[in-house]
This record gives C-alpha cells, structure tokens and sequence, in this order.
C-alpha cells in the first residue's frame, strides 16, 4: 500500500480530541434511589429485570441487566453483588 505525505501529519498532543466509547448508560433514577437505600442484611428485588433463563439470549440479556445494576451502584456510591433467582429475576445485596 502506497503511502503519500498527506496520509498523516505530527500534531501537538493538546490539539487531540476524543469520541467517548460505547454508549451512555441508561440507569434509571429509580433504580439508583432503590440502591441507596439498601442497607445490609437487606436485598432488592428487581422484577422489572427478569430475564427467562430458557431464552436462546438469558446470557447476555443478564449481563446487560447486571452492568446497569452494577452503574446504579457506583452512581449510588454503594458496592452490590448481584445474585438470580432460578425463575430469573435479579436480586441486590451490597457486598
């Protein structure tokens, strides 16, 4: 592959600029208030976040599930563990 001078040119690195990565999360206000909330010995039951765990796609809609869960934790300023019911539905605790 032929390359010409016009292919690239040194910059200052000041001058950079950068697209931020992936999406923006889409947490939920409620969700990060029901967080807040929690306190030890306590769990949040999320029924809104069911996945069917015989779905072809249960895996990766429970990953999906778990990051949201997991931001509305850190904008909560708490750490959670997530655990699922057998039926599905994600249940909260802080670690």
């Amino acid at each position: 592959m032929a390359t010409s001078k016009d292919d690239f040119e040194v910059v200052s690195e000041d001058s950079l600029q950068f697209s931020k990565r992936g999406r923006k999360s889409q947490v939920s206000p409620e969700l990060v208030k029901g967080i807040s909330s929690l306190t030890k010995g306590k769990a949040l039951v999320i029924k809104s976040m069911a996945v069917s765990p015989n779905s072809p796609k249960a895996k990766t809609e429970k990953a999906k599930h778990s990051a949201t869960i997991r931001q509305a934790g850190k904008q909560a300023g708490k750490k959670v563990r997530i655990g699922w019911s057998p039926s599905g539905i994600p249940q909260v605790t802080l670690a």
